[in-house]
């Protein structure tokens, strides 16, 4: 069966930044969310993470995944260290190794034009996304947050029928893949 288009893809969607972060986890279906397992000092950044999906409005796609570290790095406050710390954890680097370095190679130079019309779409921003300040915005609407630091979604759209996720996302890719973890994660 083909799954809708997720509501917090739309530019207009008046869903709260809650509502989507929710829609965004039942994507895979319940068993899809593998949250508790991440390691602890992962899951503030996975909430993060999942939030800036939502608002700048990226499937979980690889290519999706790829504009929200573009969209995470230049559209929001969050810190190139921060960045750093979570990319070189083993549950992020188990991901990678899940993907595959060809692919993921592929799917960059695939997301070259969306990457540049995102770059593009941050320095049209009235002000960066504060993450650290993330709880404040929960209970908002998504057109309303978009509107007020001035948030253009990349026109790229999951066509009608189309699937919104191919698992790339880090909470889909630990459920599928345990084996690919060391026992300290």
């Amino acid at each position: 069966m083909a799954k809708k288009q997720m509501k917090y893809l739309e530019p207009d969607s008046t869903q709260t930044l809650r509502e989507g972060v929710a829609e965004l986890r039942q994507v895979e279906g319940p068993e899809g969310d593998a949250a508790e397992s991440f390691a602890q000092e992962l899951r503030q950044d996975i909430d993060v993470h999942d939030a800036i999906h939502v608002l700048f409005g990226c499937p979980t796609t690889l290519a999706g995944e790829i504009i929200a570290h573009v969209w995470t790095a230049f559209g929001t406050t969050a810190s190139i260290a921060d960045m750093h710390r979570v990319n070189a954890h083993g549950d992020h680097r188990a991901v990678l190794a899940s993907i595959g370095h060809w692919r993921l190679f592929r799917t960059w130079l695939a997301s070259l034009k969306p990457i540049a019309t995102t770059l593009r779409n941050t320095r049209r921003m009235t002000q960066r996304w504060p993450v650290e300040r993330m709880a404040e915005f929960y209970d908002r609407r998504l057109v309303d947050i978009r509107d007020e630091f001035g948030i253009r979604l990349v026109g790229r759209r999951i066509p009608p029928g189309g699937t919104p996720s191919t698992g790339a996302a880090l909470r889909h890719v630990r459920r599928k893949r345990p084996d690919l973890l060391g026992s300290g994660a």
